[in-house]
């Protein structure tokens, strides 16, 4: 279905699909305790062959079309586990864009003392991305980039993903504000269950195609993920058919760096078939 090399050059990702007919006694769903032993391999060119797992080494990597190769090696598999949609699907890449301060932010620090203060200060900035429009394009200097921070000297749209065990994108220090946009291609229009995923002491303002979502802070709760410092709530939205664009500005006051993310849930028929990405294809940039 696809590949990525990752940025080092030194593995990658292969999404593969297969029919549920493949795996004999697999008749219902695949769920998070669905457990396994599993492997499998992918040849890349007929040249080079690369197996998730080689536990005992007994894994074939000749790729000259001997009859060796066309075994199973189950002294090589490792513990597989299946994970359904039942807890949804994580937007996993973001462009982020921060920090913004201002005259005045040189004053706080990455923990304030003094966190109705600067709750209040944040409050009141304004900053180009307060349109709700990531424009991947813009750069920003001067003064409105400047706090108690080290001055970037310019700041820009950048890509980031997820922490590993974790569904949240990692932001900036205290005493800052943060923008983020991520997309999301719906199959048709349809309501789904939207998990907001914030931080402690972050205080955030989301819109979804150019309309506010009015979540109070004392709103979220902390979910029982285990990921550290987490709040979240879930809301019904509704997505329209085709590309859904997720717009946050956050700044937060305590347990820095902060962090945000999303979750969504909904039919699994549906959930399949979204796809989610930084930027949909006509926004993209070289």
């Amino acid at each position: 279905m696809g590949a990525d090399v990752d940025e080092d050059g030194n593995g990658f990702v292969i999404a593969a699909s297969i029919p549920r007919t493949a795996i004999p006694a697999m008749e219902e769903p695949f769920f998070g305790d669905t457990r396994t032993l599993a492997n499998f391999d992918a040849n890349l060119g007929g040249h080079n062959k690369f197996w998730w797992v080689n536990q005992d080494g007994s894994a074939n990597r000749e790729t000259y079309d001997e009859p060796s190769e066309a075994r199973l090696y189950p002294g090589s598999w490792a513990q597989a586990q299946f994970v359904g949609l039942t807890d949804g699907v994580i937007a996993r890449e973001w462009m982020i864009c921060g920090p913004f301060g201002g005259p005045g932010a040189e004053a706080f620090n990455w923990d304030p003392r003094n966190k109705e203060e600067v709750s209040r200060f944040f409050e009141a900035a304004k900053y180009p991305p307060d349109d709700g429009v990531a424009d991947l394009k813009a750069e920003y200097t001067g003064e409105m980039i400047r706090g108690w921070w080290t001055d970037p000297r310019r700041v820009a749209w950048k890509h980031a993903t997820v922490e590993d065990m974790d569904a949240r994108v990692v932001l900036g220090s205290g005493s800052q504000v943060w923008y983020g946009s991520t997309w999301v291609y719906s199959p048709e229009d349809a309501t789904y269950t939207i998990g907001f995923l914030g931080h402690k002491m972050t205080h955030i303002r989301w819109r979804i195609n150019d309309v506010s979502i009015e979540i109070p802070h004392k709103a979220y709760q902390e979910p029982e993920t285990g990921w550290r410092h987490c709040l979240a709530v879930e809301r019904p939205i509704e997505l329209r058919k085709g590309w859904n664009s997720f717009f946050f500005r956050a700044y937060n006051v305590g347990y820095a760096p902060f962090r945000i993310g999303i979750n969504i849930k909904g039919d699994p028929e549906l959930l399949w078939k979204l796809k989610l990405v930084s930027q949909p294809s006509t926004q993209r940039t070289e």
